[in-house]
């Protein structure tokens, strides 16, 4: 099919009007056809009932882009009420015409300024002011990819975001082997590395102006409708506060292991930094990936590797054992139990014991990692009152509440199924259903969000 555009059509497209971001809108209206994949969003900044400023957001074809930029050009300057009579063949009319199969695109235009307006008028009716500096919508604790991903999409839906993490950015899956592509996401598998993922969400947190925070928050306070934080620097306040500060690796109570734990005495987790095992004999004690992987992560760069698991198997994929296996000077012990590590001031040895014949064998070592746990970070949750799980994880339900009203537990605090995709999943339930509790239950998208 054929149709051809006007000349205003054109130039709207080739140099749309009032692209961007309000970082202080006062309201946001988002709309989406899930038929041609258009989205829509339109943010206002109102001064005595006057829009003072507009600007969109708009992903779709040559006719969606002309007309936001149209509908943004009609209604600045205009009063609310006369910006609520612009209509769906206001903005065709002034494009001189849009072919009629395109006449839809007019019409999300108009809906999505309507939802602007709509949103600024049900704040004012309820009361609700915009933030002030340092007051937030929604404030994230953790910035792994469960954290990074709620505080992104918080964002995107027009709510003002504040993240924190003290440490790195990233969490789990940027401190150890950051270099090791991921495995088992679908459409990045064997394609991108942890590093490159970490880049990628930050970055992408950055573009919706998510505030990043590198600190720890030491405190939280629950006063009202008010969450407030306090870092060392410095207090801020959120309406919704999302807890997403992960897991860390669990003590296994193996003799030997507190006193060479400290002071660099040879006894790693998890995150331990690869480059510090250079040239060493390791033996990685553990199950599953996490065994798997630190053992992958130190090819090349311990001296020898040595992988024991106290069950019959590591339970991994056949290709990602293959993988391990194929690393020299690696050995692989199942149904084998470490008994004790000993040393003098550092580690030395290691005391194993096999299950199947019950004989005991010491091996020499520089340095071992432990790989046998996570345990959920629920410090700061537990002093909130926050329901907890017989096995540690805060409660939560379809939407990843808590217990405490405006509260959210995602990641490796809320399940045991430790999976980069199942966690930015999670926060980005997180994010829409606090911007549908804070815009009054209206949805974001009708349709297929994509």
């Amino acid at each position: 099919m054929s149709f051809e555009y006007s000349e205003k059509v054109k130039d709207h497209f080739r140099n749309p009007r009032n692209v961007g971001t309000i970082k202080d809108a006062d309201a946001t209206g988002r709309v989406g056809n899930p038929v041609c994949g258009d989205m829509m969003e339109i943010q206002i900044k109102v001064e005595d009932n006057i829009i003072k400023d507009i600007k969109f957001k708009t992903f779709g074809c040559a006719s969606a882009i002309a007309t936001s930029s149209m509908v943004t050009e009609l209604a600045k300057g205009k009063t609310l009420e006369e910006a609520l009579e612009i209509t769906r063949q206001d903005v065709a009319d002034e494009l001189e015409g849009l072919p009629p199969i395109k006449m839809h695109c007019s019409n999300l235009a108009a809906d999505a300024l309507h939802a602007a307006i709509n949103d600024y008028m049900e704040k004012q009716e309820k009361g609700i002011t915009p933030p002030g500096e340092d007051e937030y919508e929604v404030a994230v604790i953790g910035g792994g990819a469960a954290g990074l991903a709620a505080a992104t999409i918080s964002s995107y839906v027009g709510l003002k975001t504040v993240i924190f993490d003290g440490g790195q950015w990233g969490g789990l899956l940027n401190k150890f082997c950051p270099d090791k592509l991921i495995e088992n996401y679908p459409g990045l598998t064997d394609k991108m590395t942890t590093r490159e993922l970490t880049r990628s969400l930050l970055d992408d947190a950055r573009e919706q102006e998510a505030k990043l925070v590198n600190e720890y928050v030491n405190d939280i306070e629950i006063d009202g409708e008010f969450k407030t934080l306090t870092t060392d620097s410095r207090t801020y306040k959120a309406r919704m506060l999302v807890l997403a500060s992960g897991s860390s690796p669990a003590k296994s109570g193996i003799p030997g292991e507190e006193k060479f734990a400290v002071d660099d005495g040879g006894i790693y987790y998890l995150t331990a930094d690869p480059s510090r095992l250079t040239g060493k004999r390791v033996l990685v004690y553990g199950h599953g990936y996490n065994a798997v992987s630190a053992a992958g992560c130190l090819g090349g760069i311990a001296g020898s590797i040595t992988v024991v698991t106290d069950e019959a198997s590591f339970m991994v994929p056949e290709r990602e054992m293959d993988r391990v296996k194929c690393i020299e000077g690696l050995k692989i012990l199942t149904s084998t139990t470490l008994l004790e590590i000993q040393g003098a001031a550092k580690v030395e040895k290691a005391v194993l014991e096999d299950q199947t014949e019950g004989e005991r064998v010491e091996i020499m070592v520089d340095a071992v990692v432990l790989a046998t746990g996570m345990v959920p970070n629920v410090g700061l949750m537990e002093k909130l009152g926050v329901e907890v799980d017989e096995s540690g994880f805060v409660k939560t339900d379809k939407y990843q509440r808590t217990s405490l009203d405006g509260v959210y537990a995602i990641g490796n605090v809320a399940s045991e199924i430790d999976l980069l995709v199942v966690a930015e999943a999670q926060g980005t339930i997180v994010a829409h259903d606090a911007y549908r509790k804070l815009r009054g239950g209206r949805r974001i998208f009708s349709g297929w969000s994509i």
